[in-house]
């Protein structure tokens, strides 16, 4: 028969045993708990990189510019910009934080030919154009309170608001042209975005301010006196009375009598000036002011960036017109 020594003997044999249970169980525990701990968080970054998963990794696009500031526009001025200008405008008139609310999530903005924005469905182009498109097949609406013109098919829609009734169209782009692409949407979604970022673009962009000036059969407007300053992101109705009144200037002759267009150009007693967006290859023989420029006897252009073919400033009429342009130009670049 066992003794109570022997129990005890038993239970020392025992003892050791169970404390090495113990600590394996603690220990399964404890593991079992990372695992969960690291499960979690890879599932959670999993659902954050698949948000972003049809974002560009590279931005902006070997095609696009970064944003920039640019003075925002008032009035209707905004039908009267250059493309890249305008592009940039619609891109940041309204706030990153409104464009994701529209779009419905992290949003992407560039500058190309066109404010572009992407997010991971949708693919979204706006500009400023010269018309409303004549294609019978679209149908007609309104966009806050504005004739537009729309056309929606699986995955995308382009919408048309003419946001100024100009005539004739001498150089302006009145028309705000939305064109949105969607992945796994369907149109009646990608409608509705579309049309929700023309009113909110429509109501930023035009803030109480000026009309455009009225344009004549030419091109021609009235002459008005605004104060000095560079041309760069002005509207071109005031880049030509801003070379006006640089010319009257420059010639010692009052700027009243000068004839501008709506299209960044000025006369004045003989000597024409004006701005061009894109220009003929400019084939520098000095400089004006510190930039190339070409003189001969058709004139002075000036290159006003690094590409030869982009933005000029060109001189022409009687009298010393290097001399004219030496004077014009520093002002009108902001130097």
């Amino acid at each position: 028969m066992a003794t109570p020594n022997d129990y005890r003997a038993i239970a020392r044999k025992t003892d050791r045993p169970m404390w090495i249970w113990a600590g394996c169980a603690l220990t399964s525990v404890l593991l079992l708990f990372g695992v969960g701990i690291f499960v979690a968080i890879s599932l959670l970054n999993k659902d954050d990189s698949s948000a972003e998963a049809g974002l560009p990794k590279v931005w902006p696009s070997p095609s696009g510019e970064a944003l920039r500031p640019v003075p925002m526009p008032t009035g209707e001025m905004v039908a009267a910009l250059t493309d890249e200008t305008g592009a940039q405008v619609l891109c940041q008139v309204i706030p990153e934080q409104r464009w994701e609310e529209i779009l419905g999530g992290r949003t992407l903005r560039e500058v190309d030919a066109a404010c572009h924005a992407v997010t991971t469905q949708l693919d979204v182009n706006v500009r400023m154009v010269p018309r409303l498109p004549e294609d019978t097949s679209r149908r007609m609406t309104t966009i806050a309170g504005k004739v537009a013109v729309i056309a929606a098919d699986k995955d995308s829609t382009n919408l048309s608001v003419e946001l100024v009734e100009v005539t004739p169209r001498s150089g302006a782009s009145p028309v705000l042209h939305v064109s949105l692409r969607g992945r796994g949407l369907e149109a009646p979604e990608t409608e509705g975005k579309a049309k929700a970022l023309a009113e909110a673009l429509i109501a930023a962009a035009m803030p109480p301010g000026p009309k455009l000036p009225k344009i004549g059969e030419g091109g021609e407007i009235e002459p008005e006196p605004v104060e000095a300053g560079p041309l760069k992101d002005k509207p071109y109705p005031v880049m030509s009375w801003l070379l006006c009144g640089e010319l009257g200037r420059a010639l010692g002759v009052p700027a009243d009598k000068a004839k501008p267009t709506f299209f960044a150009s000025c006369e004045l007693n003989g000597a024409t000036a004006d701005y061009s967006e894109l220009s003929a290859t400019v084939a520098p023989t000095t400089t004006i002011a510190g930039l190339p420029a070409q003189v001969d006897r058709r004139g002075v252009v000036v290159q006003l960036t690094d590409d030869p073919s982009g933005k000029t400033l060109k001189f022409a009429g009687t009298g010393d017109i290097r001399a004219l342009a030496e004077k014009m130009v520093p002002p009108l670049v902001g130097r």
